[in-house]
């Protein structure tokens, strides 16, 4: 088992599916999440189809109990180092999970550009929203209908849709039905 660290922005698009512990319970990693990163996850917006508009509190503390995330912190010289270093340019969850990736040898999930730009830069692996969803569909066999649903629910209760140039792209597209 490999070993991953999801920032804020993946981790509120994974929960905004409403099935985050179907993805942490099929995934073949170790999921782990920044201290700073869940304290930036708050809320996720009502479905589409809620009475009211009211934000979701992100409740994380049953996923962590059940030993499917583990909650990190910076540890030693050497994260802190590099945490310092990268908050001078990212947020401070994205810099958390980057100086944690980078020395643990760990894959960080990010739609963050910069972060994105900057973990290829000191060869840290990345994964994007949309390739997490296109693995977790192929390797749960989750029905279109249901797939396209979490797609649909990533973009309104998270407010997310990858950019153009971003991996899984051209497939989150095809499978939402806005190809081409």
């Amino acid at each position: 088992m490999t070993d991953a660290i999801i920032d804020a922005c993946c981790f509120i698009n994974l929960y905004a599916t409403g099935n985050l512990r179907g993805f942490l319970s099929a995934s073949d990693c170790g999921w782990h999440i920044p201290t700073v990163a869940l304290a930036e996850s708050l809320f996720v917006r009502a479905p589409a189809d809620a009475d009211e508009d009211t934000p979701e509190p992100i409740v994380a503390q049953p996923l962590i109990e059940d030993g499917l995330l583990e909650l990190v912190d910076v540890e030693g010289d050497a994260e802190t180092g590099w945490y310092v270093r990268l908050a001078a340019d990212l947020d401070d969850g994205e810099a958390m999970a980057l100086a944690i990736s980078k020395v643990r040898g760990w894959t960080t999930a990010t739609d963050d550009r910069k972060a994105r730009r900057i973990a290829a830069s000191l060869d840290i692996p990345v994964v994007t929203t949309p390739e997490l969803m296109q693995q977790w569909a192929e390797r749960a066999a989750i029905p279109s209908p249901e797939l396209t649903k979490m797609l649909r629910d990533i973009v309104v209760r998270a407010r997310f849709s990858p950019a153009e140039d971003s991996p899984g792209f051209v497939w989150w597209m095809s499978q939402i039905g806005e190809a081409g």
